[in-house]
């Protein structure tokens, strides 16, 4: 999650840009989130006192491939237990923590959505580390850090609501300090082809801004960043998605999953995104820069 930022610089009038902000900023500010993983948690039998990020995994691990896809992000990050590494569009935490129990390191988490912050901390308080893992609501257009602040960053699928995504880039930029490792798993665009809607990250066209991955690629040079790794992860997002067929009436919906983030529509979210993969409309990057 989220892991996106809300905030973007839009070419519209201040009327119409107001009410894009609020349409997607509702979109990533499901009400009483925390309580209703409780609930969750508590219906599937867990022992509050006992539960680990595996637990959470269904609902705080908002991305393609989930957890296999954050394990592999770790891997290829190398990031080490002395490092103070930023997580760009947190969500409400699930790989944040992930990093940090893996690797030991500190981690802080920032998003825009008020209601995904307050999860994440709430959350990261039930597995107690609170120590090694903060969260900060705010735009990652405008981080509150100092310069040269952070030993490495991450950035996961959050490109797809940000239009200014060069102020992105050169924010993180920005708050990495020299030679600091940054790695990016994001959906671009693809052959400039009109997408399926709704998916995951957005309802409708109006909240989506992909690009395909040759303008990406652009853009992360173009902040200042070297590319030292570039993986088309495409075909295993295609076999994640490949079983999704289109759903028929009233869906039954799992204790805990994502539609606690985006909707009871995730089935039909989850059965567009095979059919833009399959029809080429999307593709699924993962890269390790360096400033």
């Amino acid at each position: 999650i989220i892991m996106y930022s809300l905030k973007t610089v839009i070419p519209y009038s201040f009327g119409v840009k107001i009410k894009y902000m609020q349409h997607i900023h509702s979109y990533y500010s499901p009400n009483n989130l925390y309580n209703k993983i409780i609930e969750g948690l508590n219906n599937l039998g867990k022992d509050l006192s006992k539960v680990t990020p595996d637990d959470l995994k269904p609902v705080d691990e908002f991305h393609i491939r989930g957890d296999t896809a954050t394990k592999e992000l770790i891997k290829l990050a190398n990031f080490t237990p002395d490092m103070h590494i930023l997580d760009v569009g947190c969500g409400v935490g699930g790989s944040t923590r992930r990093l940090s129990h893996e690797t030991g390191c500190h981690v802080s988490g920032i998003d825009l959505s008020d209601e995904y912050i307050d999860a994440a901390e709430r959350l990261t308080q039930l597995l107690n580390m609170q120590d090694r893992v903060k969260f900060h609501a705010c735009s990652a257009l405008d981080l509150p850090f100092d310069d040269n602040t952070f030993d490495g960053a991450w950035s996961i699928q959050m490109n797809m609501n940000v239009e200014d995504k060069l102020g992105w880039l050169k924010e993180m930029y920005r708050v990495l300090k020299p030679g600091a490792r940054a790695v990016l798993y994001e959906v671009c665009g693809h052959a400039n082809k009109a997408i399926y809607f709704p998916v995951p990250w957005a309802q409708d066209s109006s909240m989506s801004f992909l690009i395909p991955k040759e303008a990406f690629c652009n853009v992360i040079t173009s902040a200042g960043f070297n590319i030292e790794v570039w993986n088309d992860k495409t075909d295993l997002a295609q076999n994640s998605f490949a079983r999704m067929t289109e759903p028929k009436g009233e869906s039954t919906l799992p204790e805990l999953g994502l539609h606690m983030l985006i909707g009871n529509d995730i089935k039909t979210k989850a059965y567009n995104m095979r059919r833009n993969l399959d029809d080429e409309r999307i593709s699924l990057i993962e890269t390790l820069v360096v400033k």
